[in-house]
């Protein structure tokens, strides 16, 4: 996993606030061979669409905030599967 102990704290408490989960790494940054990439965010859960978008803002403007400006990609679990999602889900490991 490509992160530092630091970033991974900052998602964890991040997660933690605004959606009282620990979000997911997937993609290219739980590579460790692996150089660059944009961090990839797995939110677990049964999220309606209203919440998850009001959650999902705040989440990514704390982490911008804290993180940097770095490119960050947040997938919000929905009841409407998505190969992403299902991809997230299998390849997934908790920050």
């Amino acid at each position: 996993m490509r992160l530092t102990e630091w970033q991974k704290s900052v998602i964890r408490e991040a997660g933690l606030r605004h959606f009282g989960v620990v979000p997911w790494l997937f993609g290219s940054r739980l590579d460790d061979e692996k150089r660059g990439g944009d961090i990839d965010l797995f939110i677990p859960g049964d999220w309606p669409v209203s919440e998850s978008v009001r959650r999902r803002i705040s989440f990514c403007a704390e982490l911008r905030r804290r993180l940097g400006d770095r490119k960050i990609d947040v997938l919000v679990e929905s009841s409407h599967s998505a190969p992403v999602q299902d991809a997230a889900k299998a390849q997934g490991r908790p920050v």
